[in-house]
C-alpha cells in the first residue's frame, strides 16, 4: 500500500515537472496578450466619447480584417502545416488534412456557440450582427400575418416582393357577429381583408344580402379607388378577424406598387384567380418569397427589438460572446511565444488592429442598448483579464507540446477566429463602409504580409 502511495507521488511529481515553466516566458506572453487586448479599451473610449462615423469604423475594421486573414492563412495555416512537414515528416496532404480539420472544427464550434448566445442577447455586441438578428426576429413575427394575407386572393395577385410595404400598413381587427363594419354613404376609410369568419355585403336600397364573403375575400376597395362614399353596407355574419389597410396607407401602397391598382381594378374573383395562376406560384411558394423579401428594419423597429433583447440576460450573453471572439486569439498569442527574438509579431499586430474597431463598434451598440459606461468598461476589463489568463495557459500547456498537438490547437483557434471574421467583422465593415472596404481590406492584408517578411 505504501509502495503504491509513493508510486502515485512519483507519477505526480513527473507530471508536475512537465509543467515546470519559465515565469519570465509566461509573463512575457501575458504582456503580449495585454498589448493586443489594450486595443479594446482604446476602441471603447473612442466609440463612447468621440463617436466616429460608421464609415470610419468600417474602414478601420476592414483594415483589421485583411490583417487577420493574412495572419490566419500564413502564420497559422501555412506555418502549422510546414511545421508538420519539416519536424515529423507529414506528407503535404496529411499536413493539410490536420490543419483543415482543426479549422473546420473551430469554425463549427464558434457557429454553434454563437447561435446559442445570439438568442440570449449577445447579438447586440456588434451593430451589423444585431441588425441581422433583429431582421430574423421580424421575419418570425411577421410570418403569421403573412400566412393570413396569403389566403387573400387579391394580395396573392401581387408580387410577393411588394409584401413588405403591405405589412407595414396592415392593422388586425376583430369584431363580433351582426356588427356593421361600415354603412352605405360613409366616407371610405380602408380596405378590408377577411382572415376568419364571414361578412355580408348589403344592398344599398333595402339592406338585403347581396353577397357573403368568407376567409380570403376582400371588400371596401372600390370606394377608395373612386373617392366616392360607400355604395353598400358591410356587416359581420359571424365573429370575424379582419386585416385593415386604412385610406392614407392604401394610397401610399398604390404609389409604391402599380400592381396593386391593376389588381384592384380587375377585382372580380375569376380575374384575380387568373392573375394568381398566371404567375404559376402556389401559396407556399408565394409566402416563402414574401418572407425572404422582408429586408428592412426601421429605426423604431430596431430600438424595439433592442429593448426586447436587453432584459433577457443580455449583459452576461454579450460577455460570453465577446469572450468567444477573443479567447482563441489569446491562446494563439501565448502558445507561439518562446522569446522576443524569434516571435512572429504579425498575428499580434493583426489582433490589435482587429480589436480596436470591434470594441469601438460594440461599445456604440451597447450605449444604444442602454448600457452604462461603467458597465461597458467593466466588460472590456474582464475581457482583457480573460485574454491574459488564456495567453498564459496557452504558453504553459502548449509551449512544449508536440508539433501535432500545437498545430491542431492553433488550427482550432484559427477556425474560430475565421468564423468571427466572416460572421461579424466582414458584414459590419461592408454594411457601413460600402465597396471601399475592399481596398482597406487589401491594405491590411498587404501590411500584415510585409510584417511577416521583415
Amino acid at each position: 500500500m505504501q509502495y503504491k502511495y509513493f508510486a502515485y507521488v512519483y507519477k505526480l511529481s513527473l507530471f508536475m515537472s512537465e509543467l515546470v515553466f519559465d515565469f519570465t516566458r509566461v509573463f512575457s506572453a501575458a504582456g503580449l496578450s495585454l498589448l493586443a487586448m489594450s486595443a479594446l479599451i482604446a476602441g471603447a473610449m473612442m466609440g463612447i466619447y468621440l463617436r466616429p462615423s460608421e464609415r470610419t469604423n468600417a474602414i478601420i475594421m476592414a483594415f483589421g480584417t485583411g490583417a487577420l486573414i493574412q495572419a490566419l492563412s500564413i502564420d497559422l495555416a501555412y506555418h502549422g502545416a510546414y511545421r508538420l512537414i519539416e519536424q515529423i515528416h507529414y506528407s503535404g496532404f496529411s499536413a493539410w488534412l490536420l490543419v483543415a480539420l482543426g479549422f473546420f472544427l473551430g469554425g463549427f464550434i464558434y457557429y454553434l456557440t454563437n447561435k446559442v448566445l445570439e438568442k440570449r442577447g449577445a447579438a447586440i455586441r456588434q451593430p451589423a450582427l444585431a441588425k441581422f438578428y433583429f431582421l430574423q426576429q421580424k421575419r418570425e413575427e411577421k410570418s403569421l400575418i403573412l400566412e393570413q394575407l396569403s389566403n387573400v386572393e387579391l394580395l396573392r395577385s401581387l408580387p410577393p416582393e411588394d409584401m413588405e410595404f403591405v405589412l407595414e400598413a396592415v392593422t388586425p381587427v376583430s369584431l363580433p357577429a351582426d356588427q356593421f363594419i361600415f354603412h352605405k354613404g360613409d366616407d371610405a376609410d380602408g380596405l378590408y381583408l377577411i382572415v376568419e369568419g364571414q361578412v355580408h355585403i348589403l344592398d344599398q336600397q333595402d339592406d338585403s344580402v347581396m353577397a357573403t364573403l368568407s376567409a380570403g375575400g376582400s371588400f371596401g376597395e372600390m370606394a377608395l379607388l373612386t373617392g366616392e362614399p360607400r355604395y353598400a353596407s358591410a356587416r359581420t355574419a359571424t365573429p370575424v378577424t379582419l386585416l385593415k389597410i386604412d385610406k392614407a396607407q392604401f394610397n401610399s401602397l398604390i404609389k409604391l406598387s402599380p400592381y396593386l391598382r391593376q389588381s384592384i381594378e380587375q377585382l372580380n374573383s375569376q380575374r384575380i384567380m387568373k392573375n394568381v395562376q398566371a404567375v404559376h406560384m402556389d401559396k407556399e411558394h408565394w409566402l416563402k418569397i414574401a418572407l425572404s423579401n422582408i429586408g428592412r428594419l426601421s429605426k423604431s423597429e430596431e430600438y424595439s427589438f433592442l429593448n426586447k433583447s436587453v432584459p433577457k440576460g443580455a449583459p452576461f450573453a454579450i460577455f460570453l460572446g465577446a469572450l468567444m471572439d477573443l479567447i482563441p486569439e489569446s491562446i494563439v498569442i501565448g502558445a507561439g511565444f518562446s522569446d522576443f527574438v524569434s516571435y512572429r509579431y504579425t498575428f499580434l499586430a493583426a489582433v490589435f488592429l482587429a480589436n480596436f474597431p470591434e470594441a469601438m463598434g460594440s461599445s456604440i451598440a451597447m450605449i444604444s442598448a442602454g448600457f452604462s459606461k461603467k458597465k461597458i468598461f467593466t466588460l472590456w476589463g474582464l475581457m482583457i483579464v480573460s485574454g491574459i489568463i488564456a495567453a498564459m495557459l496557452g504558453n504553459i500547456f502548449l509551449h512544449a507540446a508536440s508539433p501535432t498537438i500545437i498545430t491542431f490547437v492553433e488550427a482550432i483557434a484559427g477556425g474560430a477566429i475565421l468564423g468571427m471574421v466572416a460572421s461579424v467583422m466582414m458584414p459590419e465593415a461592408y454594411e457601413d463602409g460600402g465597396s471601399e472596404v475592399g481596398l482597406a481590406t487589401i491594405a491590411g492584408f498587404l501590411l500584415a504580409f510585409l510584417f511577416s517578411l521583415i
